[in-house]
């Protein structure tokens, strides 16, 4: 167990072994997205939930003057911005 967490921690064994692997499997390494700031969505991403309903969605957009387009947009890139990339998933499953 130890030895597992301990490989997973550092960070030059796979920057030497796990990444150009990926690279030359054609992963590319790309950065993350973070999405528009806005503390009112993420109270509600947070604490309430990371898929609303219609109902929610249209009071939000009341709240917000947004449309619900653009608030499904960010509840969309927020969810994806705590994903890890697929490089990261790549040199972590290459354990």
């Amino acid at each position: 167990m130890e030895l597992s967490k301990a490989a997973s921690q550092s960070p030059g064994t796979q920057e030497f072994i796990a990444k150009p692997c990926a690279l030359r499997v054609g992963i590319k390494d790309s950065p993350v997205n973070k999405v528009e700031p806005n503390d009112t969505l993420e109270k509600v991403f947070v604490s309430v939930t990371k898929y609303p309903d219609e109902k929610r969605l249209k009071g939000l957009s009341k709240q917000l003057d947004w449309s619900v387009r653009k608030i499904q947009c960010w509840f969309r890139h927020r969810r994806n911005q705590d994903k890890p990339p697929t490089l990261t998933k790549f040199c972590e499953s290459m354990w």
